[in-house]
């Protein structure tokens, strides 16, 4: 199998945990949104191909959007953020945006079970000066 990409548009979002109110339990709306947004993505770039049963190695990195605080300045005396890509330390929470990721591969068809994962590779950075935010994921086998 060769390996697989989708990128995934808009601001990454972690797996929001499930909230218990008036007796009845129930999801954030804008994760599931979300959720929804990234199993489409996956779906389509699939193309309803058999789910990966083998063990998996999946690279994601979530690509948030730049704070106006970060976006350098033309004539500034002091140290400037870059204009590329960098790491960004800011929420979501890392774990949860994997979460989010890898439920979906899940519900789309893209792997069995999210158990198969045997590496993981996660990154979090702010999207260069002008990019937009977004997740690329690539999904590979790994070999015996």
């Amino acid at each position: 199998m060769t390996p697989f990409h989708v990128v995934i548009p808009g601001d990454p979002r972690g797996k929001g945990s499930v909230r218990v109110g008036r007796g009845f339990a129930y999801k954030d709306a804008k994760t599931e949104n979300y959720m929804a947004t990234c199993i489409l993505f996956a779906r389509l770039a699939w193309r309803g191909r058999p789910a990966i049963a083998e063990p998996t190695s999946i690279q994601i990195v979530a690509v948030l959007r730049r704070p106006k605080s970060l976006i350098p300045k033309a004539r500034a005396r002091t140290p400037q953020p870059p204009a590329g890509e960098f790491y960004a330390p800011a929420k979501p929470d890392l774990d949860n945006c994997a979460k989010s990721i890898l439920d979906s591969l899940v519900q789309a068809g893209v792997i069995v079970d999210d158990c198969r994962v045997v590496r993981l590779d996660v990154s979090k950075v702010y999207a260069a000066v002008g990019a937009d935010p977004e997740v690329r994921v690539s999904v590979a086998p790994v070999g015996p």
